[in-house]
C-alpha cells in the first residue's frame, strides 16, 4: 500500500498550493527535463534576438 498523500490548500482566496507528502523521484526529473529544454529554448531566442540587432 502506498502511503503517500496530496493535499491542496487555498482556492478562491488566495493562492493553490499543493503539498505531496513522497515526492516522486519520476516527477523530479520530468521537471527538471522540462527546465532544461525551457531554458535551451529561451538561450536560443535570446541569441537570434541579438544577432538581429
Amino acid at each position: 500500500m502506498n502511503d503517500s498523500s496530496i493535499a491542496i490548500i487555498g482556492g478562491a482566496d488566495g493562492p493553490t498550493a499543493i503539498f505531496v507528502a513522497e515526492p516522486n523521484p519520476a516527477f523530479l526529473f520530468v521537471a527538471l527535463g522540462v527546465a532544461i529544454v525551457s531554458l535551451a529554448f529561451i538561450s536560443i531566442v535570446i541569441i537570434k534576438r541579438r544577432k538581429k540587432k
